[in-house]
């Protein structure tokens, strides 16, 4: 039986992705290196969904996901290059990501192995050239949302089959607790909780722009798969039980549901000011009152954040170098640092502030908290425009700086991660130009592109008429 809905739904969400992609203007084909990047950093490595190609050292990894990463990698760079892109234009206006990416780089240099840690680095690094692959389309904005649409349209159903029909793929027991974990195509809860998040904020997004007045109007596909995708993403948040994740999914659903009051849409460029004002208003009646315990105690945990601060407490008494610490993602495979913790502290530091502090000490800390600076900065400009793009990334930037204080997505190749470099980045407007589609597809379907190109048709059939 199980087999037999597998198959149905596979054949089905084909289906629907094709429907999909058909009623987008302004993508290509290229679209799907991000597509399967994204669906991967999402779910498990791809040894994992093939069932062989595992590494067994810890160092290396596995082979085969590192062929994987490198080739989209190389695909993606390929892509772009071929876009025209002005690089140092890329480079100015994106300047602090950069920078913080620049030290990370600088931080192998005293890693333990350093060759394991710029590979590391070369991966995490490899989200951006995989993302300015969506932000060079014709249209960034349904291409960035096609990529997160197609991966809410596999990766949550799926999800659903594995823990019903596939318990051995969608269950796991807790190393701490022994007690069952819904983790559907993931192999942890709050990775589960975090693919629910990235795909649903999108999902939501892409159903408010195609419903906005004077879009097309929708079928009924189109109208009903977004909702029934949003009610499963909702069992399966809490069926997994990732707080974090439902803390943000309901803070950022809120505020984009919210703009459909016509009080609230009016006062977006000021969504800025006010969350400012909430986290300074917040620390106050924390420090008098202490009215974060009743909130964490009404969510189901308790001050210790189910441990949290057990482990960060044995990670801060190791002592490493403050202002330079360890090197970049080198903790975890450092075996005499490994030999003074306690077994139980699993591979992360379930705080992406001390990860950094751990990789790069107080300087790494500094140039995250100057990209988040300017990136705040940069979309609270955005936000006077009252558009949803803007809107968006703020959601983002919102749920990772909250997020990463009960995980780690910072430099850590994360689906929250890649949303927020892709939020964050921006690239010179003139990159968008028509032609992007012809120089990526085969002769044979220039035409067919023209024709799904708003612009790229309006601009033939003038030649034509000429």
């Amino acid at each position: 039986m199980g087999r037999l809905i597998l198959i149905t739904f596979l054949l089905f969400a084909f289906w629907l992705i094709r429907r999909d992609t058909a009623r987008r203007p302004g993508i290509s084909g290229a679209l799907w290196i991000p597509t399967l990047w994204v669906g991967i950093l999402a779910s498990r490595p791809l040894s994992a969904w093939l069932g062989f190609g595992g590494g067994t050292d810890t160092l290396e990894g596995s082979p085969l996901d590192r062929l994987f990463f490198f080739g989209f990698i190389f695909a993606a760079f390929i892509t772009v290059s071929r876009r025209q892109i002005d690089w140092s234009d890329v480079f100015s206006r994106n300047w602090p990501i950069f920078l913080f990416y620049a030290y990370l780089l600088i931080t192998v240099l005293w890693a333990e192995s350093s060759v394991v840690s710029f590979k590391r680095w070369f991966k995490e690094f490899g989200n951006i050239i995989v993302l300015l692959v969506i932000l060079t389309e014709v249209n960034p904005q349904e291409a960035f949302r096609a990529v997160f649409v197609r991966c809410a349209y596999v990766l949550l159903p799926l999800s659903f089959i594995f823990i019903r029909w596939f318990p051995n793929l969608g269950r796991h027991y807790s190393i701490h607790s022994g007690a069952m974990e819904a983790t559907g195509v993931t192999f942890q809860k709050n990775s589960l909780g975090a693919c629910v998040l990235v795909t649903t904020l999108v999902l939501m997004w892409d159903w408010m722009e195609r419903s906005r007045p004077g879009m097309p109007r929708l079928g009924k596909v189109e109208r009903w798969i977004p909702l029934a995708i949003s009610a499963l993403a909702i069992y399966l948040i809490n069926l997994c039980d990732s707080k974090t994740s439902i803390a943000c999914l309901l803070l950022g659903g809120g505020i984009l549901a919210a703009v459909k009051l016509p009080l609230l849409r009016q006062k977006i460029g000021q969504f800025g000011c006010y969350a400012l004002a909430g986290i300074v208003v917040f620390y106050l009646l924390d420090q008098m009152f202490g009215v974060s315990e009743p909130i964490v105690r009404t969510m189901g945990r308790n001050m210790t954040f189910t441990g949290r601060t057990d482990v960060w407490r044995e990670l801060l008494a190791l002592k490493t170098d403050p202002i330079f610490g360890l090197g970049f993602c080198s903790i975890w495979s450092n075996k005499s640092i490994l030999a003074r913790l306690p077994d139980w502290v699993g591979a992360s530091a379930h705080n992406g502030y001390l990860e950094m502090y751990l990789d790069g000490g107080y300087l790494a800390v500094f140039f995250l908290a100057l990209m988040l600076l300017m990136v705040s900065l940069k979309i609270n400009r955005q936000l006077k425009d009252a558009g949803t793009y803007a809107l968006m990334g703020f959601v983002v930037l919102l749920a990772i700086i909250i997020g990463d204080f009960s995980e780690s997505h910072f430099g850590r190749m994360s689906p929250l991660g890649f949303l927020f470099l892709l939020v964050a980045f921006e690239i010179p407007p003139s990159v968008n130009s028509p032609l992007v589609q012809i120089a990526d597809e085969p002769p044979w379907r220039h035409e067919e592109i023209r024709a799904r190109s708003p612009v790229m048709a309006g601009s033939f059939h003038r030649r034509a008429a000429l």
